[in-house]
């Protein structure tokens, strides 16, 4: 209502104007008498009060909109009354609709082609690294060998976090949830990376009860885990550590920890090691972060209903423990 006064306060103020003038006029050249300015006064007003209802009655979801908003996509086909400036904002807010839905229709479907790009270069890819790694069975032990397969492991991981970042969209046509073993699981990832477990000299030591079960996607659980692994080994500070994998269960929750004894990370960056692209003071360090893996782990956590926590302190190490729903059946 405040905004419709504010809006016709013109038709108001030349009503009054010429309401005074035309008393005054009359009243001047004793044209008029008191009873008679009353009568004029409550008709003129009783005029205006009329036509103001009426522009009220016209324009009234009009100043309903524009007090409350526009609150969802359906929000610009609400038809604004029957006045000519109600319909002209209408048809505007349509136009304006239309035009939006354009351009998230074609953003859509560039991003779609470049996902399918990169889904389709990630296979490309992957052929002539699994030639590389045939052909490496012949030097097999060989010192050459085992570096250039450590290169082509990397390459392999590299290809996998791009095709699982492409993937995150639609992440609910590519996921099946299932009771997955985590012992096994956790023994596979181990005996899978156990030639960097090798190199760095790091200890994996398992604490899982082996009857835990949890429900996940077996596969987006492997790559979670793998990451939290492979950056357990990364940022490890001395060789010879341990790297510990734990479960434990708590308030109807599984909880599976990564715990290192590595460099830590800064209290500076510890709220940001989830965000895309951040590397933050170790990842310059140690120059092979992509500021992705943590980010990934996150969103599929998040997908999953799983949820991630991280803990660390500088030189002493850096916790991060992934939380599943205990479901009564287990």
């Amino acid at each position: 209502m405040n905004l419709f006064f504010k809006h016709n306060k013109g038709y108001i103020f030349i009503y009054l104007m010429s309401l005074i003038l035309t008393i005054m006029y009359c009243n001047v050249m004793g044209f008029i008498k008191v009873g008679e300015i009353i009568y004029i006064f409550m008709f003129n007003t009783f005029i205006l009060v009329c036509f103001l209802v009426f522009k009220y009655y016209q324009n009234r979801r009009l100043y309903k909109l524009l007090k409350n908003g526009i609150t969802s996509l359906n929000g610009a086909f609400v038809e604004l009354g029957s006045s000519e400036l109600g319909e002209n904002i209408s048809n505007i807010l349509k136009q304006q609709h239309n035009l939006y839905d354009a351009e998230i229709r074609k953003s859509n479907k560039i991003h779609n082609e470049h996902l399918t790009f990169i889904n389709q270069w990630v296979h490309q890819m992957k052929t002539p690294l699994s030639v590389i790694q045939l052909q490496l069975k012949e030097y097999e032990g060989e010192e050459v060998a085992l570096s250039i397969e450590e290169e082509v492991n990397k390459l392999n991981k590299g290809l996998n976090m791009a095709m699982y970042y492409a993937r995150i969209d639609s992440f609910k046509k590519d996921f099946l949830v299932e009771k997955v073993d985590l012992k096994s699981l956790v023994l596979d990832i181990v005996n899978e990376e156990k030639r960097i477990f090798i190199k760095n000299k790091i200890i994996p030591r398992l604490e899982i009860d082996k009857d835990i079960r949890v429900y996940s996607d077996k596969k987006w659980l492997k790559f979670i885990l793998d990451q939290l692994i492979i950056n357990g080994i990364k940022y490890s500070k001395d060789k010879g550590k341990e790297l510990i994998i734990k479960s434990c269960e708590y308030e109807k929750k599984i909880k599976l920890s990564v715990i290192d004894s590595g460099i830590g990370i800064p209290s500076k960056d510890i709220k940001k090691v989830f965000d895309a692209f951040f590397t933050g003071e170790n990842g310059r360090r140690f120059g092979e972060s992509t500021g992705m893996g943590l980010y990934i782990v996150k969103e599929v956590c998040k997908n999953l209903g799983h949820e991630v926590e991280i803990k660390s302190n500088i030189n002493e190490g850096t916790k991060v423990t992934i939380i599943f729903a205990c479901f009564p059946s287990q």
